[in-house]
């Protein structure tokens, strides 16, 4: 069934979700050269101002600041991304991208006034002749410095460490340690390379849990935020908005050391890797940096990719058999340069291999991306971390989808399946080649990627593979092979007509199949999940995988993407509404058995759920919601055994830990977060919470 405006009883919203704009215009576009009398720059910053306000400042801010919804326009984060480009490449960029619900009523003149303000407001101020679609100076070359003296006014921010001491006893942390974790630790994100999200501590059970009380609570630098602690000889290392990393007493909470790696954006990032007497951190601007896990001080530090051309992280890494490894997102640009997954030596930070998940022309997979140059294939980001299996030596990652988002924009056909993209890849430690790869989705269509965790079990003689995406489709996988065991639809799914039980292989509906540009197509799991970021746990005890899931439905229209050098994007507009069937339920908690894929239980409320679950040796599972609550579930039936509610929306991913045998839960209030974060707040607008209060919070039983 095609669901329309006509038939849901809520109207579809308009939300800008988008990160970033990486799209461009047709510079070849013939275009006239004379300045109408009377059209200044100036004049068009004006008009633009106007537009700005109307039609950008609900989620990009009045004066370019940036919110959660929308990504900064102004400052020195602007002029580092766009500095270095011309007017033409930005026009492009947002006129093909913005703003996501579509742009009918914005004409050519109106962008073109959108880009001047943008550029005044940036201190774009030698330039006095209109600029035109094909304007082509580069844009720092046009900042005075008088300009570039005032963008600089506030006070610098903290470089490196702001508050010292020392981490005493410290022991450095073995590979043997990472492969078979203290129960009292929790030692990397999802806590164990096979990405479980489980604690086999029992002091906390489904028997005492309603006792649970705040042990401590520790407020976190503001900013976008969807922090994973980590946990290692009763020390808490914590990751805060704008790549701020502490070491705080995980007892007691009382502050250790700080360090401000930088930038100071207030930008999100997930997660943080300890290895010997080393924390490891993945920036926002795609470096990666070795501190002192005793004292914070840097060891080393490297550059995985140019931030410059757009290449950015939000998750951080894994360490396996000294290796650190990483994943890079920011990949729709049209350059030469693509995605990859990278191994750099945990002691010097040295490069040791990349795996590119965008196959070129002239490699295996290459002819899977029709006639397109290799510099028009862009997209198969790895923003979410891998696990690993030190047995087989190999490292599993989920990649994201093809860019733009949909065939037609990037132009290519729902045949043309482009290779490495929406896969599971298995890649070996040791020399980063492909093991095996299976295309969960090819040629996705609808920004619906399958790049989340990879989640391995064992059971019997199986080694399994378990991944879980947007669609909502919870995918099965041998591990060693790649071959393909067996799937479940956790929520209502309407994109494809069949998903073939035997290969997996799945068949888009046909108006999706044929989209053509500015052409609205309907689609349930919208981009918000399905399941999103927030990791699943599984529960080894009862053989059950626990997932947060998300019940919306998107329409979906897509535009033009010309192919030039510079440009690409996302280019699609984009409405949503609530799941038909779910009476306005946006979170749902599902249970599933490994063995035989059915649902066990499962639970279903208003507000999203926006924390990974946690599973515990207690059987329970602790997960977090968008109107402050924090719950625990029993894991066997999905009965609510405790909740409290917290000082802001819970968001991030809940752990368990001990400290001289005691056993506490901790779990993060943030905000920011993208799709899942946006698209409630504009369909549950009811639902209401603090805009600060990034903290985390500690429970334990009363002594």
């Amino acid at each position: 069934m095609k669901f329309t405006l006509s038939n849901i009883s809520k109207a579809l919203l308009v939300t800008g979700l988008l990160a970033s704009l990486v799209a461009c215009s047709d510079e070849g576009e013939d275009q006239a050269s004379a300045t109408i009398a009377g059209v200044t720059f100036a004049s068009q910053a004006e008009a633009g101002a106007s537009t700005f306000a109307t039609n950008c400042a609900a989620c990009h801010g009045a004066n370019l600041e940036g919110t959660t919804l929308g990504p900064i326009l102004s400052g020195q984060a602007f002029v580092q991304r766009w500095g270095e480009r011309t007017p033409a490449i930005l026009l492009g960029n947002i006129q093909a991208n913005m703003p996501p619900g579509g742009n009918d009523s914005i004409s050519t003149d109106d962008y073109i006034n959108l880009v001047a303000h943008i550029l005044s407001s940036n201190g774009v101020d030698t330039v006095v002749n209109e600029l035109t679609a094909s304007t082509d100076f580069t844009i720092a070359d046009n900042i005075s410095q008088v300009v570039a003296r005032r963008q600089r006014a506030a006070p610098p921010s903290p470089q490196g460490i702001t508050i010292a001491g020392t981490v005493e006893n410290f022991v450095p942390v073995t590979d043997a340690m990472l492969e078979n974790p203290d129960p009292a630790d929790w030692p990397m994100h999802r806590r164990s390379y096979n990405a479980h999200s489980y604690s086999p501590l029992d002091e906390i059970n489904t028997e005492n849990v309603g006792n649970l009380t705040l042990e401590w609570v520790w407020n976190m630098h503001e900013g976008d935020s969807e922090p994973a602690p980590l946990v290692y000889n009763g020390i808490m290392y914590l990751i805060n908005p704008g790549n701020v990393i502490q070491a705080l007493d995980a007892k007691t909470g009382d502050l250790i050391w700080e360090n401000w790696t930088g930038p100071a954006n207030r930008q999100d990032m997930r997660n943080i890797a300890i290895y010997n007497d080393k924390i490891i951190q993945a920036t926002t601007d795609a470096r990666l940096v070795a501190l002192d896990a005793r004292t914070g001080e840097q060891v080393w530090e490297t550059v995985v990719a140019d931030s410059s051309k757009g290449f950015s992280n939000s998750s951080g890494p894994i360490v396996a058999d000294g290796k650190v490894i990483l994943g890079l997102a920011g990949c729709a640009n049209y350059i030469p340069e693509d995605c990859y997954i990278s191994a750099h030596d945990a002691n010097t930070g040295e490069l040791e291999w990349r795996f590119n998940t965008i196959a070129k022309a002239n490699e295996p997979g290459g002819d899977t991306w029709g006639e397109l140059a290799d510099v028009f294939r862009a997209g198969g980001e790895t923003w979410i971390t891998g696990s690993y299996d030190p047995e087989l030596k190999l490292t599993y990652w989920g990649t994201a989808q093809q860019k733009p988002w949909v065939p037609v924009s990037r132009h290519l056909t729902i045949d043309d399946v482009g290779l490495f993209t929406n896969s599971t890849v298995a890649i070996n430690v040791d020399t980063g080649k492909l093991d095996w790869f299976f295309q969960h989705v090819p040629a996705e269509a609808l920004d619906l990627d399958e790049v989340f965790e990879r989640v391995l079990v064992n059971r019997g003689d199986e080694k399994l593979v378990f991944s879980l995406g947007k669609y909502g489709i919870l995918w099965k996988n041998d591990r060693v092979s790649g071959e393909f065991k067996g799937f479940k639809e956790t929520v209502f799914q309407n994109a494809f007509t069949n998903i073939d039980p035997v290969t997996g292989a799945v068949t888009y509906r046909e108006d999706i199949q044929n989209a053509k540009l500015n052409e609205w197509t309907s689609a349930c799991p919208s981009s918000t999940g399905g399941k999103d970021w927030h990791s699943m746990t599984y529960h080894e005890p009862s053989g059950t995988i626990i997932a947060p899931l998300s019940q919306t439905c998107l329409e979906n229209a897509a535009r033009e993407v010309a192919l030039v050098q510079g440009g690409g994007g996302l280019a699609a507009s984009r409405k949503f509404f609530e799941m038909p069937g779910t009476d306005g339920n946006l979170g749902k908690i599902g249970a599933y058995n490994v063995d035989t894929m059915e649902e066990v239980w499962s639970y279903q409320q208003r507000a999203s759920f926006h924390t990974g679950t946690m599973s515990t040796g207690g059987d329970l599972v602790f997960v977090g919601d968008l109107d402050r609550r924090f719950k625990a579930f029993d894991v066997k039936n999905g009965e609510i055994l405790w909740e409290t509610r917290l000082g802001t929306s819970v968001q991030g991913h809940p752990i368990s830990f001990a400290v001289d045998g005691k056993q506490y839960i901790a779990v993060t209030a943030a905000l920011g977060g993208t799709s899942p974060r946006s698209v409630p707040a504009v369909i549950a607008t009811e639902i209401v919470y603090p805009q600060s209060g990034n903290a985390v919070y500690v429970f334990s039983l009363p002594d």
